[in-house]
């Protein structure tokens, strides 16, 4: 079975619920307010079967106070049918709602003139010259127009029989990405509770399985699937789908909510994109608000256009101009690369244009990047990847910012990581070009640390990450971090790092002040003392050697006192082995460790601290316990 689902468009009052009736049996108008009216309000709903084909058809109402409706119903169709009344001909409304069709990539569709019964044979040949002339150079320009009436049945067999062809020349359904239901109506059923409804975007939906309902992140199950109102166990890509949502309250979803199939909902307030402007419509200036359409999805926006700041020249697109530009958004929306925007005017609410999404996550320096949609998959991904730079890429995100299925973007980068042009970084990828560039920044940083301080036995981690700047994120620091520490770059442990030190031989002096060190135990040597015990060495000199003691480890720097760690190793070491002895109190004070060790205070509060950072001890107001590891 075949399923189609058709948005009607036109003017108010040209007989679109009318028709979709004389179609199906079902009228589309379900609000009294709308019977009593006789114009339609909200979304209307009917399908009929011919053959083994199911036309699903979504009725918009035609007034211009409800185009913000009509959009959210012509999201993810597969054909048009395009109302026209023959008695009237193309109306304001027509040409609106046939333009946010074409801005939305609509190419298949039936145009129906509608009400011949009351228009002459001279009449509706104007009105199919006007339309014809409407539609010319556009995807519509060769879609059939049937005459109707829907009060005299008219042609209308001829209709269903064009609404069915238009099955052969609809866009290809992805139905290998995740699923994707943007919501236009959402309502209780007694008994089950909570149901919403929708195109089907892409993917498939199935019975007890689990979405994320967007925006609020939360898990939802799937309790009851209908398609074209029958019980359905499996939705797939295109169809018009209720879904029966378990433990989900009326007030926690809405039109313009998502359910998504893959868990991860990438929000962004910012995306790139490639913008058209509507020939009719006014100039639009750079910043220029305007509301923004994805979907059943509606947010405010600004248009921000390229240009040269600068020179204070307002940049701005003409009518009928198109290019890339950047979509600032005041709410966030999920979009994915290749989606398809509308955008109106702030006030008066007019439909000034439209939009593809070349990138959901542009790169702050790259905000105005020409639209690629046929680029190589590969390379879309490299390229993605390498925008990125020093800040890495999540390999979570790059799915939609290529709009590849998920398992297709993993095969091609483990093909680029074959290739040696992505490199791995926990679960980040970066250019392998960029790879020289990080472990450069960050060994330039640690050498000017030492440089700085030599008695320094590092530069902390924490200092490393603020150093690096903004344009790193704070785990791929530490993730090269670790890849010059395995390759003996760099030494160090999770508090510090320092360049790997890799002597020849060792300095006379350098044995002379360690042995002073060692003689000196636990209590530990401050710079003046060793001065002192060096006659004829400067003070530059005995710094220096020390230094390289400390980025050797061979000495720990506390404080203002240098200790051997040969000498800490023991310390650390006995309290290990006496733990489990009863010779060490359960809480040990400043003054139970001076005398155990005979140390000054001097010695003792440096060494208790050092101890505490090595998690040895943890303290506890004013005494430690023994972590026990």
């Amino acid at each position: 079975m075949t399923h189609l689902t058709i948005a009607t468009a036109g003017h108010i009052d040209h007989g679109k619920s009318a028709l979709v009736q004389a179609l199906t049996g079902t009228n589309p108008d379900r609000l009294p307010e709308e019977q009593a009216r006789g114009i339609s309000i909200e979304l209307g709903f009917a399908h009929v079967t011919v053959g083994d084909v199911t036309l699903s058809f979504v009725d918009v109402p035609g007034h211009e106070r409800f185009v913000r409706t009509m959009l959210a119903g012509v999201g993810g169709i597969d054909a048009v049918l395009l109302v026209v009344a023959a008695d009237e001909s193309v109306m304001p409304q027509t040409r609106e709602h046939f333009d946010i069709c074409r801005l939305l990539d609509v190419r298949s569709g039936v145009i129906a003139l509608t009400r011949c019964d009351l228009a002459d044979e001279m009449m509706q040949a104007v009105a199919e010259s006007d339309v014809q002339e409407l539609v010319a150079g556009t995807p519509l320009a060769s879609a059939p127009i049937v005459r109707v009436s829907a009060r005299t049945g008219e042609g209308l067999e001829a209709l269903r029989r064009a609404l069915v062809r238009c099955g052969d020349s609809r866009r290809l359904r992805r139905s290998d990405v995740p699923a994707r239901l943007p919501i236009d109506r959402a309502f209780t059923v007694k008994g089950f509770g909570t149901v919403v409804t929708g195109t089907l975007w892409s993917g498939s939906i199935e019975l007890e399985t689990e979405l994320t309902l967007w925006p609020a992140g939360q898990a939802v199950r799937v309790r009851g699937l209908q398609v074209h109102g029958a019980p359905a166990a499996r939705a797939d890509a295109g169809q018009r789908v209720a879904v029966n949502l378990a433990s989900v309250a009326l007030e926690q979803v809405e039109r313009g909510h998502v359910l998504l199939g893959d868990g991860v909902a990438l929000s962004t307030r910012r995306m790139a994109v490639d913008v058209e402007i509507l020939p009719d419509a006014p100039a639009q200036k750079h910043g220029t608000r305007v509301h923004v359409h994805l979907g059943t999805s509606v947010v405010l926006g600004r248009l921000i256009l390229p240009g040269r700041e600068a020179t204070g020249e307002v940049r701005v697109l003409a009518p009928g101009e198109g290019g890339a530009a950047l979509l600032r958004l005041e709410a966030p929306l999920p979009p994915r690369r290749g989606d398809r925007l509308v955008l109106r005017s702030y006030s008066p609410v007019t439909t000034i244009g439209g939009a593809c999404v070349t990138d959901p996550l542009p790169p702050p320096r790259m905000l105005h990047r020409a639209g690629t949609p046929h680029e190589d998959s590969a390379a879309l991904v490299l390229s993605r990847v390498r925008e990125r730079g020093t800040f890495g890429c999540p390999e979570a995100e790059l799915p939609a910012r290529c709009g590849l299925p998920p398992a297709t973007t993993h095969q091609v980068i483990r093909e680029l990581e074959a290739r040696g042009q992505l490199v791995s970084l926990g679960s980040y990828w970066v250019d392998a070009d960029v790879m020289p560039e990080m472990r450069a920044t960050l060994l330039k940083i640690i050498d000017t640390a030492h440089a700085s301080d030599p008695l320094q036995a590092g530069i902390p981690r924490a200092s490393l990450r603020v150093a690096a700047g903004r344009r790193w994120r704070p785990e791929l620091v530490d993730l090269v971090l670790s890849r010059l520490v395995r390759e003996g770059v760099v030494a160090g442990d999770d508090r510090i790092a320092r360049v790997a030190a890799a002597p020849a031989g060792r300095d006379p002096l350098e044995t002379r002040v360690l042995a002073l060190i060692e003689a000196a135990a636990l209590q530990g040597l401050s710079l003046p003392e060793l001065e002192a015990a060096l006659p004829g060495i400067d003070r530059k000199g005995t710094a220096t050697m020390l230094a390289r003691l400390v980025k050797t480890r061979e000495v720990e720097r506390l404080g203002d006192l240098c200790v051997s760690a040969s000498r800490l190793k023991g310390l650390t070491d006995e309290l290990r082995r006496l733990a489990g002895t009863g010779e060490v109190p359960a809480r040990i004070e400043v003054g139970w460790f001076k005398e155990r060790y005979g140390l000054t205070r001097r010695a003792a509060i440096p060494l208790l601290e050092w101890l505490d950072r090595t998690r040895v001890t943890r303290r506890e107001g004013e005494a430690r316990v023994l972590t026990g590891t």
